[in-house]
């Protein structure tokens, strides 16, 4: 049976990525789809974006979903910003297939969906379910566009199902899996490193995979057959910690 490899947050550790892979035995007729944040903070972005582009060419219907970081380095790249180091080396092929990353992926047949950040319930309250996401959803200044674009960034909500900042995120308030109902398919998700311990965030409608592998954590993937609610999990340890936990 043809496998789906769902992998978090890979924050430009390419050598655990690697790693994984040696884990995974991808073969014929499997796919990928990383959650976002393929860059920054670890020490070959670059790297990675070229190792995911690879294997989105060698298995069909494979995907990335766009990160935070990813967004913000194409904010830069848009502006003529120079960012982080490792975009100074990225190729034009390499930013094209950044800038073409979309908010969300789904597949129905296995009753799942992928995305970086997460959903909170205030924009089901507003816009009704995600349905198409546009293609222009990172440029576009419409009020859905920007309700959509907080996918990206959100982990806890407030009371009226909005999302909080990062800064404004304490014990006493919802995580957005609590207040989710699936509605959307179980989703698969990053954005939220998980290190004390470094383990997958499970959830009844969701699952977390950032395990902190830029902080020294580890580099996670879910291993689907058939049904998303019946993943396997297989993860591989740091080989260094390349950054300290930041609040962004």
């Amino acid at each position: 049976m043809s496998r789906t490899l769902i992998v978090g947050d890979v924050h430009g550790c390419l050598a655990e990525l690697d790693a994984l892979l040696v884990e995974l035995e991808p073969r014929a007729g499997d796919r990928f789809v990383f959650v976002g944040d393929l860059v920054d903070r670890g020490p070959d972005s670059v790297g990675v974006v070229r190792r995911v582009r690879e294997l989105c060419a060698r298995y069909p219907g494979s995907a990335c979903v766009a990160g935070n970081h990813e967004a913000k380095a194409l904010r830069g790249h848009d502006r003529g910003v120079p960012g982080r180091p490792w975009t100074v080396d990225a190729s034009d092929e390499d930013w094209a297939f950044l800038d073409a990353l979309p908010l969300v992926w789904r597949d129905p047949a296995l009753g799942a969906v992928v995305v970086h950040g997460g959903f909170y319930p205030a924009f089901f309250e507003v816009e009704g379910p995600v349905g198409d996401v546009p293609a222009d959803w990172r440029r576009s200044k419409t009020k859905r566009a920007q309700r959509l674009q907080r996918f990206l960034y959100v982990r806890q909500v407030k009371a009226n199902g909005n999302m909080l900042s990062l800064d404004q995120c304490a014990p006493e308030h919802d995580h957005w899996t609590d207040r989710y109902d699936g509605r959307e398919g179980f989703a698969f998700f990053g954005h939220d490193p998980q290190l004390e311990p470094a383990e997958p965030l499970v959830t009844p409608h969701a699952l977390g995979l950032d395990t902190g592998c830029c902080f020294g954590g580890r580099l996670t993937a879910a291993v689907v057959k058939g049904d998303a609610r019946r993943y396997a999990l297989v993860s591989v340890p740091a080989y260094g910690k390349y950054a300290e936990p930041l609040r962004l």
